[in-house]
C-alpha cells in the first residue's frame, strides 16, 4: 500500500496501516516513551501526520493529523506532535511514579484505558452494526479473555498480557487513591471537574463533580457536603472543595460566563 496506490487516504486506510508500511512511507521516525512514531505526509485531507506503534501494533487512537492543526507548517507540526505525544504516552515505569497533579492523573488513566491495550490484537466490546454482525462478534469472543481495563477481548494466548495490564492499572489506582488524602491535590481536582461540568450553571453540579471521586446517590436536597461525606472524605477535603468552589465561581464572575 503506497501513496500511489491510494490517492485519497481515508481514516480507515490509515488506521489499518501496518508498521512496515508506515516505516516505508515515513519522512522521519523516532522513539517517544518506548513507542515508535512515524511522520508521514499523506497529502490531501490528512496531510503531514504522526502515527504511533508499539509492540508492532498500531496505537491508532494516539495518531495525530494535519487536518486538526490547519495553518501550521511541517516544522511547526513536527514540534507540536513531539510535545503532544510526550504528554500523552507513558512508559510503565512512569505510570507508577508518584502523581504530581490531577491533570497528570487523568492523562495516565486515559493512556491505560485507551492506548495501552492496543499493543495487542483485540475485539472491543463497543459495537455499532447489524444484529448479524453482533452475533458473529459474540461467537468470536466466546472463548476469548475479557480485559475490563481496555473493555476488550483478547486471545487466550495473551492471558499474561491481560493480567499484567489489569495489575498495572490496579497499582496505578492505588497511587491515585493516595492523593485523595492531599487537600491541595483535591482542591485542584475539584476545580478541574467543576470546569468540566460547567458547575457555575449546572443545577446538579455538586453531584456531577463529587461523583467523579466517590460513589454517591443523587438527591435533589443534597449538597456537596452530603456527597463527600458519603464517600468518606474528611472535613479537610470538604474544605478543599469549598476553596475550589470559591475560586471557580470568582473566575466565572470575572469572565462573565452568563
Amino acid at each position: 500500500m503506497t501513496t500511489q496506490e491510494i490517492k485519497d487516504w481515508t481514516i480507515e486506510d490509515i488506521e489499518v496501516m501496518t508498521e512496515e508500511t508506515a516505516k516505508e512511507m515515513a519522512i522521519e521516525s523516532m522513539v517517544i516513551k518506548e513507542h515508535n512514531v512515524y511522520f508521514v505526509d499523506f497529502g490531501g485531507y490528512f496531510g503531514y501526520s504522526a502515527l504511533v506503534f508499539k509492540n508492532k501494533h498500531h496505537i491508532r487512537y494516539a495518531d495525530d493529523y494535519e487536518l486538526h492543526h490547519k495553518g501550521k507548517t511541517p516544522e511547526e507540526l513536527r514540534e507540536w506532535y513531539i510535545e503532544a505525544l510526550n504528554n500523552k504516552l507513558y512508559t510503565e515505569s512512569e505510570l507508577l511514579e508518584p502523581i504530581k497533579s490531577y491533570d497528570e492523573s487523568e492523562l495516565k488513566s486515559y493512556y491505560l484505558r485507551n492506548y495501552y491495550g492496543m499493543q495487542e490484537t483485540y475485539v472491543s466490546i463497543w459495537f455499532v452494526g447489524t444484529n448479524e454482525e453482533r452475533e458473529r462478534i459474540k461467537k468470536k469472543t466466546e472463548n476469548m479473555i475479557y480485559n475490563p481495563v481496555a473493555f476488550a477481548y483478547y486471545d487466550k494466548s495473551k492471558e499474561d498480557f491481560v493480567n499484567h495490564h489489569i495489575e498495572l492499572y490496579n497499582q496505578f489506582e492505588k497511587i491515585q487513591e493516595q492523593r485523595t488524602y492531599d487537600p491541595k491535590y483535591m482542591e485542584s481536582a475539584f476545580y478541574s471537574e467543576m470546569s468540566n461540568h460547567e458547575y457555575y450553571i449546572n443545577w446538579q453540579g455538586d453531584w456531577d463533580v463529587c461523583s467523579c471521586f466517590v460513589k454517591c446517590e443523587y438527591g435533589s436536597d443534597k449538597t456537596y457536603r452530603d456527597y463527600l461525606r458519603e464517600g468518606g472524605f474528611s472535613e479537610e477535603i470538604i474544605t478543599a472543595f469549598e476553596t475550589a468552589r470559591r475560586k471557580y465561581i470568582k473566575a466565572c464572575n470575572e469572565f462573565d460566563v452568563l
